[in-house]
């Protein structure tokens, strides 16, 4: 690092910490009031999220994709979004609704991997339009809206964030679907959904349809079904699957409830109109144990997860690879289904992809957390879409994370990542570690 980059380097932290500084403050100080227009209740409030990464070895070594000179990186991204939720009494129930925009960019010297985003991105759009009725039994509403179903895994995020759409790509300021219809029932047993999506560009402006149940949240666990259908989707060999999404969450083990459990299992067929008709048979699924051993000075949370998301088999004429689908970008916590800070956002994404994720969560006070992750990461089919692999054993990892939170006015991540590549991701990039230092903020008024 020359004299110069150390002096830029020093500067961007400075200003870093003066803004951490003043926002910080800025939610206690002002924040915004409801608001009683006749019969109408007005909730407007604004989020201000803002990241910013270093890292060195980009891609193993083998630089970034948008330009292979470039093997370290400084990339920044801010957004802001005012929203204006409402509410109004009507027929026995509620009308709602919400409005909200969001402008971001990414600047310094473009995203990490040159993927997805480059410097001077910018974009400001609508996220979330949509309005709807709801009393105790029923539920309706159309419009851009934020629709998760579960942890999020199969329908979590309706935006995959890319620079030339949203302006950025680290942040995922954009989190509603571009379009929808949802139609929901509340019995005493079961929630039941009926949905139309529509998704953004960067998941091919995907249109599917399907049913979704649910249990009431009870001492056993939260548990779900699901089937939907992509009849219309323009990425990723999206177009004609049909998925069976089974799941079992916060399920506590009898005697021990120290002890939870949470699994899913996705089954996806259909024919793959992308890819001559062909089959879909691909399977994704994990388990997850979760013990919190709250009797320890710092309450601590112990982590362990397999998961499996098949892999093409080359030599077949069905298509065996897992498509990610649209998982969410944070569900329980900021690990949920971006497996590695590396390799969940840079190269696996859920497919043809292996991995064993060990986990320590640990709380100095009700404000901290600091997270130390290790994942060993496999591809499922010797090949990385596409290309052959000798083997598969693709990288090792290790995050570590702290954490800062205030209610749902302030949360701020500070991260460190570093994985170094095994022989498949060695014969694909190249030979060296990956390392990035990061911080993601959000601010509520």
């Amino acid at each position: 690092m020359d004299t110069r980059e150390a002096t830029l380097n020093y500067s961007y932290y400075r200003y870093l910490a003066w803004i951490v500084t003043i926002f910080l403050h800025i939610p206690f100080v002002f924040s915004f009031d409801d608001y009683q227009l006749n019969d109408w209740t007005l909730r407007p409030a604004v989020e201000l999220r803002f990241g910013l990464q270093y890292s060195e070895g980009i891609n193993f070594g083998y630089g970034a994709i948008d330009d292979k000179d470039e093997k370290n990186r400084s990339s920044a991204s801010i957004s802001l979004e005012p929203e204006l939720p409402f509410t109004k009494n009507l027929f026995s129930g509620e009308m709602y609704g919400k409005l909200s925009f969001v402008g971001a960019t990414n600047f310094l010297d473009g995203e990490i991997s040159g993927q997805f985003a480059t410097s001077g991105d910018s974009r400001v759009d609508v996220d979330e339009a949509h309005v709807g009725w709801r009393n105790s039994r029923f539920d309706i509403s159309v419009g851009a809206q934020v629709l998760v179903f579960g942890d999020g895994l199969v329908i979590g995020d309706g935006n995959f964030d890319i620079g030339s759409e949203q302006g950025q790509f680290w942040l995922g300021a954009f989190d509603a679907w571009k379009n929808s219809a949802v139609v929901s029932v509340y019995t005493d047993d079961v929630d039941i959904d009926a949905f139309w999506l529509r998704s953004d560009g960067g998941f091919g402006d995907s249109r599917l349809f399907g049913i979704n149940l649910d249990n009431k949240e009870s001492m056993f666990g939260r548990y779900g079904a699901m089937y939907l259908n992509i009849y219309q989707g323009d990425t990723a060999s999206y177009d004609g699957i049909q998925a069976v999404n089974l799941r079992a969450l916060d399920v506590p083990l009898p005697g021990l409830e120290a002890l939870k459990f949470y699994s899913e299992v996705v089954l996806q067929l259909g024919r793959d109109k992308d890819n001559r008709n062909i089959k879909n048979k691909a399977l994704g699924w994990y388990l997850e144990a979760d013990y919190s051993a709250n009797w320890l000075k710092w309450p601590t949370v112990f982590a362990y997860r397999y998961s499996r998301f098949s892999g093409d088999e080359i030599d077949t004429f069905s298509n065996e690879s897992y498509r990610s689908l649209f998982y969410g970008f944070y569900a329980r916590e900021w690990d949920t289904f971006y497996q590695g800070e590396i390799a969940g956002e840079y190269h696996l994404f859920n497919s043809n992809q292996e991995t064993q994720f060990f986990k320590v969560r640990t709380f100095p006070t009700q404000q901290f957390a600091i997270t130390f992750y290790y994942f060993e990461h496999d591809l499922d089919e010797p090949h990385y879409f596409g290309t052959p692999t000798s083997t598969v054993d693709w990288a090792d990892e290790i995050n570590i994370g702290v954490e800062y939170f205030v209610g749902d006015k302030v949360y701020i991540y500070t991260g460190f990542a570093w994985s170094t590549p095994n022989q498949a991701a060695r014969e694909v990039f190249h030979g060296d570690n990956f390392s990035v230092l990061q911080t993601w903020m959000s601010f509520n008024f």
